[in-house]
């Protein structure tokens, strides 16, 4: 494979963006009750945020009010 289609580096070598993700990142998938989805995608739609990045967002501001909430 040419270094084109290998952009990524780990480690000092060229990797492909699936492998790059593979090193990076862990998948979560998650279930929501039918309907909800379409909503959520507005919502993030309209803020102009990837929904990763507000699953992302909304899952560390959840995390950081439980902690408060210990530390009372």
């Amino acid at each position: 494979m040419s270094d084109e289609k290998r952009p990524y580096i780990i480690n000092g070598e060229r990797v492909t963006l699936e492998e790059y993700r593979k090193t990076k990142y862990e998948d979560l998938r998650i279930r929501v009750p039918k309907g909800k989805k379409e909503i959520i995608k507005k919502h993030v739609e309209s803020t102009g945020e990837s929904l990763n990045t507000f699953v992302n967002i909304a899952i560390d501001e959840k995390m950081e009010r439980d902690n408060q909430n210990k530390n009372t």
